[in-house]
C-alpha cells in the first residue's frame, strides 16, 4: 500500500494506429500518406495527464503480452504511471484502436478492439479494492463492462470519478449515479443521461440540475466552444474557454479530466476555480498535436495567470 496519497485509475488503455493519405483516398487500393502510432485510450490519457501534473497515479486495467503490450508498458513507466494493480494477460491480445482519416484530417474509418477490457471484471477488482478504497480518487472510465461499473458503484468507499467516454458507453455509469462524486460528460453526454436538450449555459444548468437530482455530488458539462459548466449542491460556475491557437482537439478533454482530479487532489472544491484551471489546462492542450500535452502545474499556473492578466487589463480598458 503506497503512504503516499494517490489515485486510481480505471479503465482502458489502447494502442491507436491511424493512417493518413496525403492526397484524396482511392477506396480498395493502396494509398500513399503516413501511419503512425501511438498510446492511447481514455483511462491511459487521462493517467498519464495526471502524472505530468505531478500526481502519484496508478493505472488499473489489463494488457496483452503482445508487442503492442510491450510497448505501452514502456510508455507508462516513461511517463510515471504505475501499473502494480495492472495485469499483463498471456496469449490475449492487446486493446487497439485504428482509424483512417481523408487527406484533411477528417476520419473516414475506426475500428475499436477492446475485447480485453471484458477481463475487468468484478472478480478482477475485488482483488485490488482494499488498494483503491485507500485512493484519494478512484477515477473510472465507461470503457469498462457495465457489471464491473455497477459493481465499483456498490463498494468503493473512495470518491468516485467517471469520464463517460460515449454516448453509448455513458449509459452503463447511470445505474450507479448515485454514487458518484463527480461527473463528467460533454454536452451529448449529458443530453443523453437527462433527456434535455443542451443549446446553451442556461439549457446546460438545467441538465446539471437533473443530473444531481439523480444523485451526482458534483458535475462538470465539457460546452466545446462556450467552455465549461459546473455545479453541486451548494455552487454552480461557467468559465469560457480561453483564447488560444489550436492545433488539435484530440486530447483536450481527457486533460480536463485529469485536471478536475489533479483539482481535488490538491483540496481545490471551488468550482469556479476548478473550471478556471480545467480551461488553462485544456488550452494547453489545444496547442499541442499530441493527444497527451506536455504538461506541468507550472505550465498550468502560468497559463491562467495569463488569462486573470489579460482580464484585468481589459477591465481597466472598459473602466477608462
Amino acid at each position: 500500500m503506497s503512504e503516499k496519497p494517490y489515485v486510481a485509475v480505471i479503465g482502458g488503455m489502447n494502442m491507436d494506429i491511424f493512417g493518413i493519405p496525403d492526397e484524396k483516398i482511392i477506396p480498395r487500393d493502396s494509398n500513399i500518406g503516413q501511419i503512425g502510432m501511438a498510446v492511447g485510450g481514455v483511462g491511459q490519457n487521462i493517467a498519464q495527464n495526471l502524472a505530468r501534473l505531478e500526481v502519484p497515479t496508478y493505472l488499473i486495467t489489463v494488457y496483452g503480452d503482445d508487442m503492442n503490450g510491450i510497448v505501452m508498458e514502456h510508455s507508462c513507466a516513461q511517463h510515471g504511471i504505475r501499473l502494480d494493480y495492472a495485469e499483463k494477460l498471456t496469449g490475449q491480445r492487446s486493446s487497439g484502436y485504428l482509424y483512417v482519416t481523408d487527406e484533411t484530417g477528417d476520419m473516414l474509418l475506426g475500428i475499436n478492439d477492446m475485447k480485453i477490457c471484458e477481463n475487468i471484471t468484478p472478480a478482477f477488482l475485488a482483488k485490488r479494492l482494499d488498494f483503491i478504497n485507500h485512493a484519494s480518487v478512484c477515477m473510472i472510465d465507461a470503457n469498462l463492462p457495465e457489471e464491473s461499473i455497477k459493481w465499483l458503484g456498490e463498494h468503493v468507499t473512495a470518491p468516485i470519478f467517471v469520464d463517460p467516454v460515449s454516448i453509448v458507453k455513458g449509459k452503463r455509469v447511470i445505474p450507479i449515479l448515485d454514487k458518484i462524486d463527480t461527473l463528467k460528460p460533454n454536452r451529448i453526454e449529458a443530453e443523453m443521461m437527462t433527456g434535455i436538450k443542451i443549446t446553451d449555459c442556461e439549457t446546460a444548468q438545467i441538465a446539471a440540475a437533473k443530473l444531481l437530482e439523480y444523485g451526482v455530488k458534483n458535475v462538470f458539462i465539457s460546452l466545446g466552444k462556450d467552455g465549461i459548466m459546473a455545479m453541486s449542491s451548494e455552487q454552480s460556475a461557467h468559465v469560457p474557454t480561453m483564447t488560444t491557437k489550436i492545433v488539435s482537439a484530440n486530447g483536450a478533454g481527457d486533460c480536463s479530466t485529469a485536471t478536475i482530479v489533479w483539482c481535488r487532489y490538491r483540496g481545490i472544491n471551488n468550482l469556479n476555480q476548478v473550471c478556471e484551471y480545467t480551461q488553462a489546462a485544456a488550452s494547453i492542450a489545444l496547442e499541442s498535436e499530441k493527444s497527451v500535452p506536455d504538461i506541468t502545474p507550472a505550465k498550468v499556473e502560468t497559463k491562467l495567470a495569463g488569462k486573470r492578466l489579460n482580464d484585468q487589463l481589459r477591465s481597466k480598458a472598459v473602466r477608462s
